[in-house]
């Protein structure tokens, strides 16, 4: 008798769907963050801060990318 992994096709679409959700939620991150770099002198911060702060929020967009990649292989 040979074990078969049994997947649920709800959990599969949950997980594609939070998949998707992030991935959206990258983007609105990799724009703010491109936003803040572009736009520092008026945001209120030091040049140095506002890009600090505009790559930081790029990178972890860019993180979340990654993960969402692994999971979608994953699945």
């Amino acid at each position: 008798m040979s074990d078969l992994l049994q997947i649920d096709i709800k959990q599969v679409r949950a997980a594609q769907n939070a998949s998707r959700s992030l991935a959206r939620l990258a983007i609105l991150m990799r724009w703010a963050g491109e936003g803040m770099t572009a736009t520092a002198s008026r945001s209120g911060l030091t040049p140095a801060q506002a890009q600090s702060f505009g790559l930081a929020i790029t990178w972890a967009a860019d993180e979340i990318d990654r993960q969402c990649i692994t999971i979608d292989e994953a699945i």
